[in-house]
């Protein structure tokens, strides 16, 4: 396995504090990760994502990349508007849920700064390498984020991983990396989940790796 500089994490992946920006960053860069996400995956984190933004920008200073994981199944309704406030964040690279955002016209606003990532067992779309081409059909400066987790959830052998590498390894920008259960909910990731990853990771060592959830074991 790669060493800790293939890794960051992301703030969701903090059980206690991740609703406090100030203290979930503070410990990525104790840690000593080098790429971090800033999980908005709710409209409410976004709102108070913005004005920590505003204020701390230095804090973020200390990683090599950040990302912005954009607010989820809430945000259906105002995709438009969501898109409006990131696209001005051009600073950093915005992860996004293909179900959600793939008929929202203006993420081509964000240029190569949007990252697709394929979904898990519980989306009706986002899952399978046509699915996802028919998103960079759409959006094709967009790049691309594996959730390793998300594809063992629909192939236990993780040979879609390897499918969707095969196709999208030229758009890939960053990995997604958790402790998973069968019907997709997240959990602390251990030694084993990483063992288990480790040949779809060794196809992947040129981009960072953001932990989903802790680490243990």
């Amino acid at each position: 396995m790669e060493t800790l500089s293939n890794f960051g994490i992301a703030t969701g992946a903090f059980t206690a504090g991740r609703d406090d920006w100030s203290a979930s960053v503070a410990k990525a860069a104790a840690v000593g990760y080098h790429h971090l996400e800033l999980t908005a995956i709710t409209l409410e984190r976004l709102d108070q994502l913005l004005p920590y933004l505003a204020e701390h920008s230095a804090a973020l200073d200390p990683f090599e990349r950040v990302s912005i994981h954009a607010p989820a199944t809430e945000a259906r309704g105002s995709t438009a508007a969501v898109i409006a406030v990131l696209a001005h964040l051009d600073r950093f690279d915005i992860v996004l849920h293909p179900d959600v955002y793939v008929d929202e016209q203006s993420v081509r606003l964000l240029g190569g700064r949007a990252v697709f990532e394929n979904m898990d067992c519980q989306k009706d779309f986002g899952r399978t390498s046509a699915d996802l081409e028919s998103v960079f059909s759409a959006f094709p400066a967009a790049a691309f984020c594996l959730d390793v987790a998300h594809v063992w959830t629909n192939d236990p052998s993780l040979g879609l991983a390897h499918e969707l590498l095969d196709s999208l390894d030229d758009r890939l920008r960053q990995v997604h990396v958790s402790g998973i259960e069968d019907d997709g909910t997240h959990r602390a990731m251990t030694t084993d989940d990483l063992k288990l990853y480790e040949p779809v990771l060794a196809r992947c060592g040129h981009v960072p790796w953001l932990l989903e959830t802790e680490l243990v074991g």
